[in-house]
């Protein structure tokens, strides 16, 4: 194929992408403060490393506002693991999942970490990325209203109820629909930007709300909500969020690709072993208080291996929403292969 074939196959990949995205992107781009990003913190970008000689090699990494499932890059920035592995790493801040997935298929972002529901929506449309390792299984939560609406005690009084979600297509999103199938209920969606989500609870508008952590948690700490169902309670040890790479940064240069992955893997190790560590980092990071992060903690498991099985599951649960085509994916386990890679993974795992 020439470049030129390469590069309209791309355009046209990136235009189905969007062109799905649709109005429900539109939706979200309005809560989201405008633009398709909220711009790299340039407080996190890093210098040389003693003893190169080269300059860092500059990576675009998208993550999510304030979530706690990436809490690993922001471990891995201020430990200085890609600085030691000479990368710059640019944090690159969407307000949720498929807006991030906009911004790579525009070419905004080489790698980043976003829920799997949005990635593998965006990789049937044709989008060429490689999830190469987990970033954490489970870690969000269901929250009702304790004041505004106390009548709300458990999953099934929110029948035709307003629930906020952080946005369509996210993986908050997917979660919800597994509750209404298993339930037999029906849930009215009020899409949001998720920073808005505790407030909008506080006030009455919606009745509950299902985001990442922390967001949950800062209802619980307030007193203004309680979880009654968890990721857990709806899909134990489901995939959540993935790192992933762009598919010509996984072709070209795998050796920066390994270098992603083993600071990825150090700080990962660094949530497990060191808890108190990781959660202090990322309360002073993004400010969140520590007791929140603290409470949400409980909600997560901190995993690098990517959980195949349930992707696959996921795959057919966004099939039966309408998320993703079934024509575009006609063999999900096929599907499935070729979204994740995890040959690299255990390669440098053996090496951290």
């Amino acid at each position: 194929m020439t470049s030129s074939e390469e590069r309209k196959k791309e355009s046209v990949s990136r235009r189905n992408y969007i062109k799905y995205l649709g109005a429900g992107a539109v939706v979200v781009a309005a809560t989201a403060a405008g633009g398709y990003y909220g711009g790299y913190d340039v407080g996190f970008k890093e210098g040389y490393k003693a003893g190169y000689s080269e300059a860092p090699v500059p990576v675009r990494i998208g993550t999510l506002v304030g979530d706690l499932h990436h809490a690993d890059l922001y471990t891995a920035i201020s430990k200085g693991f890609y600085t030691e592995e000479n990368i710059e790493a640019i944090r690159m801040e969407y307000a949720s999942g498929p807006l991030q997935m906009m911004g790579f298929a525009a070419g905004d972002i080489d790698a980043g970490y976003v829920g799997v529901a949005p990635l593998l929506t965006s990789k049937s449309k044709g989008v060429d990325l490689k999830a190469v390792a987990s970033a954490n299984l489970e870690g969000s939560a269901l929250v009702s209203a304790i004041i505004a609406k106390p009548e709300i005690k458990e999953v099934k009084d929110l029948d035709k109820r307003q629930v906020g979600t952080p946005g369509i297509g996210t993986i908050q999103d997917s979660l919800l629909y597994i509750v209404e199938k298993k339930f037999g209920i029906t849930l009215t969606r009020s899409h949001m930007n998720v920073a808005n989500l505790p407030l909008a609870l506080e006030k009455g508008e919606i009745d509950a709300y299902i985001a990442w952590e922390p967001f949950p948690s800062e209802a619980v700490v307030k007193g203004i909500g309680q979880v009654i169902y968890t990721s857990h309670d709806i899909f134990p040890n489901h995939q959540c969020c993935v790192l992933y790479v762009s598919g010509k940064m996984f072709s070209e240069t795998p050796d920066i690709v390994k270098k992603l992955i083993r600071s990825h893997i150090r700080a990962a190790k660094v949530a497990i072993e060191q808890p108190d560590d990781a959660m202090n980092i990322f309360a002073d990071k993004t400010g969140k208080s520590l007791d929140v992060v603290k409470e949400a903690w409980k909600r997560m498991i901190w995993d690098y291996h990517v959980n195949e099985e349930s992707v696959k599951v996921l795959v057919n649960y966004l099939i039966e929403q309408g998320k993703v085509n079934a024509a575009d994916v006609p063999d999900v386990e096929k599907f499935v292969s070729e979204t994740i890679d995890s040959k690299l993974l255990t390669e440098v795992e053996a090496t951290v």
